[in-house]
């Protein structure tokens, strides 16, 4: 469950290059959900968690909460922290790894979910891993 989680948080923050966002401040997902940006260093990051209940192409994402039924998945789901819908606008959706994996794709469109490279320019940016986490 502790691996899932660490995969669900890496959805806490969407990455791009400036270059293909230029002055735009908020992104909105296929929900319609909007989000803010910010410019950390070079990269512009998502400013708060998703909260889409579809992937980029329209299809859903199957919203699972019984515990021992996400821990036998093979497909991708999502669910709500505490099982609770109240808490999709403080935590955003908790992902598994199989819909960040997905060709479908989780990300508004023109964004990516960020590679181990680029979460690394983010935390040398911040003073490094250690003093990012504190940050």
């Amino acid at each position: 469950m502790k691996m899932k989680l660490i995969f669900c948080t890496i959805l806490f923050f969407v990455l791009i290059f400036p270059l293909a966002l230029k002055a735009q401040t908020t992104v909105t997902d296929i929900d319609g959900n909007v989000y803010r940006t910010v410019k950390i260093g070079t990269q512009v990051w998502m400013a708060e968690n998703l909260k889409t209940t579809k992937y980029r192409n329209g299809d859903p994402i199957a919203n699972v909460t019984n515990g021992a039924s996400w821990k036998a998945l093979t497909t991708g789901a999502y669910c709500w922290y505490n099982n609770d819908a109240e808490n999709k606008v403080t935590y955003g959706g908790l992902y598994n790894w199989f819909v960040v994996a997905d060709s479908r794709k989780i990300a508004p469109t023109g964004w990516h979910v960020p590679t181990d490279a680029e979460w690394t320019v983010l935390t040398d940016f911040l003073g490094g891993l250690k003093v990012a986490v504190v940050n």
